[in-house]
């Protein structure tokens, strides 16, 4: 579906832009917004803003390191040479804390005009960029960031505190949407003014959060998911494809995703990867062909190829003797119908795999693992349109066997094109789906899988007090260190 709002997301951009005062004053200047806060055109940056910030990101760094595809002639993320990456890790800072600073001044001016919908929107998608920043940094700038010019050096919260926050803030807007909630002066780009889409996204993404939170006990995250479950009039979460918590570009400038903009030749050199090649061919999954090209050399290689991960650059080329023809590629269908593909914020297999997970730990009754993984897998065909094969969901590597290892596998599966720095912190905190560190990743972490990104390098200079004070608490800045999550 086209977003009928164009004109207003142009606008807003355009506004926006201008908010982006120098790099570090982004998290918390922003000179050029309207003087009188406008919920309505302030909602549109909000929502629009970051979302390519974190598509690029995903698309370099999380797709490799969770082990999607391999990108042979650029892969120094993929080798965990993650300082190659502070472009990608300073916009995505720089993106989420101009969108929070936006979120804080609708909010105040919704708040004063007693338009809950766009207070609770607010909340939504700042929960969301602060859950974000914790999954990639563990300690940032919250309470203190995107409060005005008065306080250009922010404190650091600990991720712990940011997660309670996310949970509470998440709460409040569901309840925030209720039967008089709407959004009256237009704006939502996101779900065309549809507030039980956004009582289901602050729903779902609670859920997510609060499995993502499920080791420490003192969240008591069974207790609450089955309160959430078990009551789905107070608390109704994403149900189909058509609620599912997804950004529909319309491929028109500039509204369109930057993975779209990337050039054709840029796919010859993104092949799948060897995890991706060995999970799809065991059972001819379709989604391998949806997702990725046969070798050009169908003589020498007629099935997918996948290259392994954590080569160096001159490995990962020659892999098979010519990776350009000999390995399968990455397709080029986003690039050719750019309003193919839409930014994920959850999807609706994502939150049929966490109630999965739920059933599986027996923190729900309201329906078995078997089945909530089942609906999981078919909303991912579904969501893509791809036909599934008769018998597929009952083939032995796909049927549900009631262990984490194939709940993981499926969910990781799913998560391709729909949010991988999920995908990543699902990882950090099961240790699933099993992925093997290629050589040059082990050596550069001593065989530990990567776990966050590095500070922005301004922080050090700018807010080096605050930047000083996070690192000595997570133990380092490194991208081994611990989330407070972690077992």
């Amino acid at each position: 579906m086209k977003k009928i709002y164009m004109l207003v997301l142009i606008c807003s951009i355009t506004l926006c832009l201008g908010a982006c005062t120098s790099e570090f004053d982004e998290i918390n200047t922003n000179n050029n917004v309207p003087t009188e806060n406008n919920p309505a055109t302030l909602l549109p940056s909000v929502i629009f803003e970051p979302i390519n910030a974190h598509m690029t990101l995903q698309t370099w760094l999380t797709d490799q390191i969770m082990h999607y595809y391999v990108r042979r002639n650029d892969n120094q993320l993929d080798a965990y040479d993650f300082a190659t990456g502070e472009a990608f890790f300073n916009e995505i800072w720089q993106k989420n804390y101009a969108a929070i600073w936006n979120a804080n001044d609708m909010m105040a001016g919704a708040d004063a005009e007693g338009l809950s919908a766009y207070v609770a929107a607010g909340k939504i998608m700042k929960s969301y960029y602060l859950a974000t920043n914790a999954e990639l940094w563990i300690n940032a700038p919250a309470s203190a960031a995107g409060l005005g010019g008065e306080n250009i050096a922010p404190s650091y919260d600990s991720q712990q505190v940011i997660y309670a926050s996310v949970l509470q803030e998440l709460e409040e807007a569901n309840t925030l949407l209720d039967a008089n909630a709407e959004f009256v002066n237009g704006g939502d780009v996101l779900f065309n003014g549809d507030v039980s889409r956004w009582k289901k996204l602050a729903n779902s993404l609670r859920l997510r959060y609060l499995l993502r939170l499920s080791n420490k006990s003192e969240i008591n995250a069974a207790a609450e998911i089955d309160q959430m479950v078990s009551d789905p009039g107070t608390y109704p979460i994403i149900t189909s494809n058509a609620d599912a918590g997804f950004y529909q570009f319309s491929g028109i400038s500039p509204d369109v995703s930057s993975f779209a903009l990337q050039a054709i030749t840029t796919f010859s050199g993104m092949s799948m990867s060897k995890r991706m090649q060995d999970v799809y061919e065991v059972y001819d999954d379709p989604r391998m062909d949806y997702f990725f090209r046969l070798p050009e050399n169908a003589t020498g290689y007629p099935n997918h190829e996948g290259v392994q991960n954590g080569l160096t650059r001159e490995a990962a080329q020659s892999w098979n003797g010519n990776g350009d023809a000999n390995t399968s590629l990455l397709t080029t269908r986003f690039v050719e119908d750019p309003d193919l593909l839409n930014y994920t914020i959850i999807s609706h297999a994502e939150v049929q795999f966490i109630l999965a997970e739920a059933a599986l730990n027996d923190w729900i009754s309201t329906g078995t693992a078997t089945q909530y993984s089942n609906a999981g897998i078919t909303a991912n065909f579904d969501q893509w349109g791809i036909t599934m094969p008769a018998g597929f969901l009952a083939l032995p590597e796909v049927a549900f066997d009631a262990t984490m290892e194939r709940l993981m596998d499926q969910k990781w599966l799913s998560y391709l094109f729909n949010n991988t720095v999920e995908s990543w912190g699902e990882h950090k905190r099961t240790g699933l789906p099993n992925l093997t560190l290629g050589p040059l990743a082990s050596t550069v972490t001593s065989g530990e899988f990567a776990t966050r990104v590095f500070y922005p390098t301004l922080e050090q200079s700018i807010n080096s007090a605050n930047y000083e004070s996070a690192v000595n608490s997570i133990g380092a800045d490194n991208i081994v260190a611990k989330h407070w999550y972690q077992n």
